[in-house]
């Protein structure tokens, strides 16, 4: 079965998804026949979909997950671009949240969306657990402060930091979770001493931005995923495979206030070479 599918009455032969190719492996039209891959190169194909995507006539289909291609045109994509550089001005880590749940519809929706983050080689790493209320986020919070009490005296760069956040969820304060509804992880694969969380990252920040969008806010929870890193108690209680890394851990929920205004940040440092 070919890579790919092409449509020899729309396709005109301008060879853009061959020179779009990232690998290189799509022979360009000539002497009448449609770009093509070769047999012997097939399995070298990243499925990334980029071929598909630039072809000017969408006379090119690449020959996976057809059921689940969009219906869509650009122009139904098209943001303008003043009120998308608002949206990110206006973002806010939001650490007040309200303790109704958020559909699980709506964080598929994000989660979803989040799939189309950039992937090196397309290898779309990251998998996601979502803690579905508050008592389980809860949780997470009581072992991260768990993690924390073990962090004083040692070379931890906590150390120094850790009793007075102990302290205040001692007092019946979350400093951790911050009460949200919401905790999710996003995972990838341990590889040692390879181990990288940027790809997990970046699919997180997807999340991030497109969660007020749908009324949402959220908070990366980074004593979480640092309590992930050093405290089996807790990748216990999450109960990932072995073969699995915490990449990142976001806070999401309905937020309790909304921004009204955009807080100033530091002048630009920009070297252009």
């Amino acid at each position: 079965m070919p890579v790919i599918i092409v449509d020899k009455e729309l396709c005109d032969h301008c060879n853009t998804c061959a020179r779009g190719c990232i690998l290189g492996i799509l022979e360009p039209a000539a002497g009448g026949a449609v770009p093509h891959t070769k047999p012997e190169m097939d399995a070298y194909c990243l499925k990334c979909g980029h071929c598909e995507a630039l072809c000017p006539r969408q006379a090119l289909t690449l020959d996976y997950l057809r059921d689940e291609k969009l219906d869509a045109a650009p122009a139904e994509a098209a943001l303008d671009p003043e009120a998308l550089l608002l949206h990110l001005k206006f973002r806010r880590s939001v650490r007040e949240f309200r303790p109704d749940p958020v559909p699980r519809a709506t964080l598929e929706r994000i989660l979803d969306a989040a799939r189309y983050a950039p992937s090196g080689g397309n290898q779309q790493p990251v998998r996601w657990l979502a803690l579905g209320d508050a008592a389980q986020v809860r949780k997470v919070a009581a072992l991260t402060v768990d993690w924390m009490r073990t962090l004083p005296g040692t070379d931890h760069p906590l150390a120094p930091y850790v009793e007075g956040i102990v302290a205040t969820w001692d007092s019946g304060v979350d400093r951790i979770c911050h009460g949200a509804p919401h905790l999710l992880f996003a995972h990838i694969p341990r590889t040692g001493a390879l181990d990288d969380v940027t790809e997990g990252v970046i699919a997180m920040t997807h999340v991030d931005l497109a969660a007020p969008a749908l009324g949402l806010g959220t908070c990366w929870a980074g004593f979480v995923k640092m309590a992930c890193d050093g405290h089996a108690p807790l990748r216990e209680a999450l109960a990932l495979p072995e073969d699995r890394l915490v990449a990142c851990a976001m806070l999401c929920g309905v937020p309790r206030h909304r921004p009204t205004c955009v807080p100033r940040r530091n002048p630009l440092v920009l070297d252009w070479r």
